[in-house]
């Protein structure tokens, strides 16, 4: 190490030497689409949203169940994770990440950004898949703007190319121009729905 090197270590603190970062478009290939819409139309998928609305009903309970769901509750931003566990494979976790998104476009979204952001940290590689949805704006010449459930984030977390959790969040515009958002439970209701 350089003289250099040592006073800037001093004064900044040990900078890692792996901060590699990639950021990509976030975009899946043919056979994944089609594997999507095959497990889309399979009673896996049926099953898990059955267990997943479960789940997620029992935490509001303060109820545990196999699949580790955690509510994410504020004033202005609600969602959920779940815990990447044996209840999922690593490609029915996927599934379940794109289905989320395909749903929330059905409540009259659309896609603003999808990307994924791959990290070296000191002990760990991260990635972190991300759908970031809109409401779609039709009645801009109205007084208020429908911003339905508000923003919605979908992330899917990856810790050495191994699944860890996934968060759905939903966050409202607290601004005047804005109608009021319809209730996060609604939107719950629609994604558990086939």
């Amino acid at each position: 190490m350089s003289f250099f090197d040592n006073v800037v270590g001093k004064i900044f603190g040990k900078q890692s030497s792996k901060a590699a970062f990639i950021h990509e478009q976030l975009s899946r290939t043919e056979k994944e689409l089609a594997q999507y819409q095959t497990w889309v139309e399979s009673e896996e998928s049926e099953s898990m949203l059955i267990d997943f609305d479960r789940a997620y009903h029992l935490k509001k309970k303060q109820i545990a169940s196999q699949m580790e769901v955690h509510l994410l509750e504020s004033r202005y931003s609600n969602g959920f994770a779940i815990t990447f566990n044996q209840v999922f494979t690593p490609i029915s976790f996927q599934n379940f990440f794109d289905y989320l998104k395909d749903k929330t476009l059905e409540q009259g979204y659309k896609l603003a950004q999808s990307d994924r952001r791959i990290m070296d940290k000191d002990t760990y590689e991260e990635t972190i898949e991300k759908w970031y949805l809109k409401p779609q704006s039709a009645d801009l010449d109205t007084s208020l703007i429908n911003q339905r459930f508000g923003n919605i984030i979908i992330e899917k977390i990856e810790v050495n190319r191994k699944p860890n959790y996934l968060r759905f969040m939903a966050n409202i515009y607290a601004d005047r121009l804005y109608s009021k958002a319809q209730p996060f439970d609604e939107l719950f209701d629609k994604l558990t729905s086939k």
